[in-house]
This record gives C-alpha cells, sequence and structure tokens, in this order.
C-alpha cells in the first residue's frame, strides 16, 4: 500500500483544498456575523461628503498663501460676505471632482492679494455674454472689493455694443472671425478668436463708461497686441502731447500713464489688432469675451504661439466658459450630445494644460424655449455635460438648474428677465444670472476660505 508522504502531488493538492473548503463552510454556517454585517433591512443613512481641505500652490513668481490672520484690512475687505445666506439653493451650487475644488480654492484665496498684484479672469462664451452682460457684475463687484481699473481686454468692433466703453471710431476698421458663417481661419487668433483690421488709417476714441461701473474709468496702462503696431500713436485727453510707447515685441506695444479719466485715442495705420488691453497692473481684471454662434470647442485650433503669449504676458487666474446654447439645436441624440461634450473637455485639458493649477468653470447652457418640447436636445446636452467637464478635471454651474429648471425660460421671460425669443437674457436677466453665480462662489469662499480668517484672529 502507498504510503502518504509517497502519494503523487495531485493528492496533496486535492486534499489541502478539500481541507480549506472543508473549514470555510464550518466558518460560514457556524461562526458568529460580524459586527459590521447588516440584519436590517432598513435603509442606508446617506453619507456626508468629507469637508475640503484646500491645497494651495505656487504659480509663477507669486505663491498663493493664507491671507494673514492679523491684516485687519483684509478682513474688512472680507466682511461684506457676512451678509450672504449661510445656505445656498443647492441647484446653485458648484459641481466638480476634488482636484478642481483645491484649483479653485487656489483662485478664491488670490483675490485678497490683488491689492499687490493683477488678478485675471477670463470669460469666454457666447451671445449670452455680449455687452458685457453677466460678466460685468464680477467685475463691478470684485474691483470694488479687491480693486483693478478698467474693462481689461477690447476691441474697436465687436458683434454687439458693450456697455463696458464709450467709443467713436472715424475710418474703416472692419471685423474678422475664425469660427461661424464666413469665418476666416487666419482670424482665429487670441484673445477673442477674431481681429480687427485697417486697411489705411483709422482713429479710435474710447473711454471707460462710467455709468456702468466707476471703475471702469482711470485705467493706466494700455496695450495693443497684433501684427504691423509701429504705426501706433496713443493720446490722452486728459494729459497734452502724445503718450511714449514702449515696444515689447513687434506684435506688443504698451503705454503707462495717469488714470484715463477722460477718453484715450488711437491713431492707426495699416494695422491688424488682436486686443486692446486697458487695466491696472494690479487688482482684478474681468475680460468678456464673446464669441456669437460658437460652441466653444475652437480653442485648440488657435496658433501655439498665442497661447503662449497669452502665458506670458495675460495669464489667466480664473477661467469661465459659458457654451451649449448653440449646439443644442443640431443635438438629435444623447450620442450626439455626449460628442459635443467629449470635444468641449477637450479644449478644457488643453487650457488646464497650458496654465497648470488655474481653475476652469463651466456655466451650462440656460432653458430655452417656450416650453420644453422646443428643444429636447437641451437635456441630453446639459447630462454630457456635467459628466464629461467632471472628467476634464473643471467645475459644471448648471445654469438651467439655476433657473428654476426646465421650463423655467417661460418665466423668465414673463418678468422680463429674457427676450422674446425665449433663448437670450435681457439685460435684467444677465444681471440677474451674474448675481446668482457670484454668489455660488462667494459660498465656496465661505466654506474654504473664510474659517482660516477667522481662527485666531479678531474682525475690527
Amino acid at each position: 500500500m502507498t504510503s502518504w508522504t509517497n502519494a503523487r502531488p495531485w493528492v496533496h493538492w486535492a486534499g489541502m483544498w478539500l481541507v480549506l473548503l472543508g473549514t470555510w463552510i464550518a466558518c460560514d454556517r457556524f461562526w458568529p456575523e460580524a459586527p459590521w454585517v447588516r440584519t436590517s433591512s432598513e435603509p442606508l443613512e446617506p453619507m456626508r461628503p468629507l469637508a475640503l481641505k484646500p491645497v494651495f500652490e505656487t504659480r509663477g513668481s507669486v505663491t498663493s498663501k493664507h491671507v494673514s490672520l492679523g491684516d485687519a484690512n483684509r478682513l474688512e475687505a472680507t466682511a461684506f460676505l457676512d451678509s450672504l445666506p449661510d445656505e445656498l439653493p443647492p441647484s446653485w451650487r458648484l459641481q466638480g471632482r476634488t482636484s478642481a475644488w483645491y484649483a479653485l480654492a487656489g483662485f478664491l484665496n488670490l483675490l485678497p492679494e490683488a491689492q499687490g498684484r493683477r488678478v485675471e479672469v477670463y470669460h469666454w462664451g457666447d451671445s449670452q455674454i455680449e455687452g458685457d452682460r453677466i460678466t460685468g457684475v464680477l467685475r463691478e463687484s470684485w474691483q470694488r472689493r479687491w480693486g483693478g481699473r478698467g474693462p481689461g481686454w477690447v476691441l474697436p468692433v465687436m458683434p454687439a455694443p458693450t456697455a463696458a466703453t464709450v467709443e467713436s471710431t472715424t475710418g474703416t476698421v472692419t471685423r474678422q472671425a475664425g469660427f461661424g458663417r464666413g469665418r476666416n481661419l487666419e482670424a482665429l487668433r487670441l484673445p477673442f478668436f477674431a481681429t480687427n483690421s485697417v486697411r489705411d488709417s483709422a482713429r479710435w476714441s474710447v473711454r471707460g463708461n462710467g455709468a456702468s461701473s466707476s471703475s471702469l474709468t482711470g485705467w493706466t496702462t494700455t496695450e495693443v497686441w497684433g501684427d504691423m503696431l509701429s504705426s501706433i500713436r496713443a493720446t490722452l485727453h486728459n494729459e497734452s502731447g502724445t503718450l511714449t510707447d514702449q515696444s515689447l515685441a513687434p506684435n506688443w506695444t504698451r503705454w503707462e500713464h495717469s488714470p484715463a479719466a477722460h477718453k484715450l485715442e488711437l491713431r492707426l495705420e495699416a494695422t491688424q489688432l488682436q486686443g486692446v488691453f486697458l487695466g491696472s497692473d494690479k487688482g482684478v481684471l474681468v475680460h468678456n469675451l464673446p464669441l456669437r454662434g460658437s460652441s466653444g470647442t475652437l480653442f485648440d485650433n488657435v496658433p501655439a504661439e498665442d497661447w503662449v503669449h497669452l502665458k506670458e504676458h495675460h495669464p489667466p487666474d480664473l477661467v469661465l466658459l459659458q457654451f451649449g446654447g448653440n449646439a443644442v439645436p443640431g443635438i438629435q441624440s444623447p450620442a450626439e450630445a455626449r460628442g459635443y461634450a467629449r470635444r468641449l473637455s477637450q479644449n478644457i485639458s488643453l487650457l488646464r494644460a497650458t496654465f497648470p493649477g488655474v481653475p476652469v468653470v463651466v456655466l451650462g447652457p440656460s432653458d430655452m424655449g417656450e416650453s420644453e418640447a422646443d428643444y429636447p436636445g437641451l437635456a441630453w446636452v446639459v447630462a454630457a455635460l456635467q459628466t464629461e467637464v467632471s472628467r476634464a478635471g473643471a467645475l459644471y454651474w448648471d445654469l438651467q438648474a439655476v433657473m428654476g429648471g426646465s421650463g423655467s425660460m417661460a418665466e423668465w421671460a414673463d418678468r422680463g428677465w429674457a427676450g422674446s425669443d425665449h433663448v437670450h437674457f435681457t439685460r435684467r436677466g444677465a444681471r440677474e444670472v451674474g448675481r446668482r453665480f457670484e454668489a455660488a462662489l462667494h459660498h465656496e469662499w465661505r466654506a474654504m476660505i473664510r474659517p482660516r480668517l477667522n481662527v485666531d484672529a479678531v474682525a475690527p
């Protein structure tokens, strides 16, 4: 008879598995249940998300550090936040992943530092933001609290007049866009994705619209970005004579001057303009950059040298993208909506790679139409954007939900907050959108930044 020690190897393995199987069956039947095993059929309590603990990063030569707890001036500057309600309507809140929240915390922490440096916000969007609508609400509030002068990037000829400036032009200035119908791909240039051209000569007079906001006047830096700039001359009409320009590069000219209380005049000859910057070296600058008819999928088509130039001279600290409405009418299925959202997310990825650590917030499309049946693709686009924007590392603000949900556009039109087309906001409605978005950002300030100001500090 063969002994166990002389048995074949498979016999050993079979015996071991039989022992393990018998032990598992015995434990499963006779061992007491573990304390974490639920024996009740009652539903589980919803889990609360962990409180965010922001991480502050270094960007460029400036560190996003915590506000000094002993600085009475900065505490006073943030005191207005105490007037906000403790709770924000859930539909007004931003959505996104943890990394996106960290980036937003870094931006919020920069605002009190604007007294000593420039903090720039880029608001690219479709026709809903034309004329400095929505953008102007943020600029007016933030410049009042944190400093800064001027409207930021402007151009003489835009699709719609802006409330940020008062201007007049003599001579012929033409606009060419790098998107939409009749687009000229050579005009797909930052920051407007369009250019203004002067064939012979023209004069452009501009001043800040103090009736909209007093901070729009008194800017101290004028810069011109474009081609063939050697012939440009600037005159500040509350001073005598022509300003002395400082040419930083063949396509970049700057003038430093006293506060522009009256108009500035640019004399242009054979020039192509990409943008004119009217601002200051300190404070918050909020740029209104409307792209009528665009769906926000053009950022990765812009020449790479434009991104390098923008990063060197005017890098953003916050990017707002307000798109989606132009894509909705052509969407026929959820799959098409997902395709559009993925295309937009590729552009978000480009922005995040170009400006590491800078938060990107997408303001989704508004409600549209007199009834829910007018734009069946809207629900698909909103759902797809919520998913893809988060995956791309950006935050999402659901404007349709903020308005009141599906079908709310009819009520906004009845109030005079939207036009008869049931698509575009009136100026009053756009101001309401801007106010609600600012409230959403303030809510995050209260949650992430304000507690640090109250620890070991006494408000004045």
